[in-house]
């Protein structure tokens, strides 16, 4: 019960702006299907992609022929590869790790919670369910912002509702690997500022590893050690399949970082 009413409370804490954020993940993937449909369906989509140039093929992680092959599914699953997608997501995961710990920290609140009969350990793990319950609400929100836009665009082609489950596992997994590493991150400094830079540069270095590596064949030896490598929202919504290296490396990630944020916090002295 005390983990779950500090829990409560931290997510209380900043509840209006992990509300909008909700809303605006909902909203950007119901835009989807619309333009989906606005553009004539997969096979538009297609067609758009083969006027490409090979390089912006490559930046936009498209292949000519991918929609009209994947059908409707792949043309949607884009929506949550695009940029303001992992913006508004990351931010919400990031914000909450940053704000729970060092944000605490810096204004010497956490040594209100730790003067109760409280545990360092146990104080830790209450941030650790907020990051989980954040990933999964963000997770949640993509697939109904996305079943609404489905609902009233009804674009042609086939859709699986049942591979949204997959699919919000997928994006899951990013959520908890950023998640844990904000947590080391969080646990390491004492302002909530010096987090957020740390997570934002992780994160831009990641997406520039994996989408310039395609076009760039310095970057190819470096593309496994991008989270966004093992990220395939595309495959989860038209197979139903989540990769075993991606449960295995995202999940590994996300755990070692809130260990490794366990083991800082456990031991750091803290400020007064």
């Amino acid at each position: 019960m005390t983990l779950v009413r500090m829990t409560s409370r931290l997510l209380g804490r900043g509840v209006a702006g992990l509300a909008a954020l909700l809303v605006g993940v909902a909203l950007f993937e119901s835009l989807q299907a619309p333009v989906v449909e606005s553009f004539g369906g997969a096979r538009g989509i297609s067609t758009l992609i083969e006027s490409l140039p090979p390089a912006f093929q490559a930046l936009a992680r498209a292949q000519p022929g991918f929609s009209t092959f994947s059908g409707l599914a792949g043309s949607l699953s884009a929506g949550f590869t695009h940029p303001l997608y992992l913006v508004l997501t990351l931010a919400a995961v990031v914000g909450f790790a940053a704000r729970s710990l060092a944000g605490e920290m810096e204004r010497g609140t956490i040594l209100l919670s730790l003067a109760r009969p409280v545990s360092r350990p146990a104080a830790y793990a209450a941030r650790v369910a907020g990051v989980v319950l954040t990933g999964i609400l963000l997770s949640l929100a993509g697939a109904a912002g996305l079943v609404g836009g489905l609902l009233v665009a009804r674009p042609e082609g086939e859709f699986e509702y049942r591979n949204l489950v997959p699919l919000a596992v997928s994006t899951w997994l990013v959520f908890w690997a950023v998640g844990g590493l904000a947590l080391a991150a969080s646990a390491a400094a004492s302002t909530s500022g010096r987090v957020v830079g740390w997570a934002i540069g992780f994160v831009v270095i990641s997406y520039f590893v994996d989408y310039f590596a395609a076009v760039w064949t310095l970057l190819r030896p470096f593309e496994f050690l991008s989270i966004f490598a093992y990220y395939d929202p595309a495959r989860a919504l038209t197979t139903g399949d989540v990769p075993v290296a991606s449960l295995l490396v995202l999940g590994l990630v996300g755990l070692a970082g809130v260990m490794t944020g366990l083991v800082v916090f456990d031991r750091r002295d803290l400020p007064t």
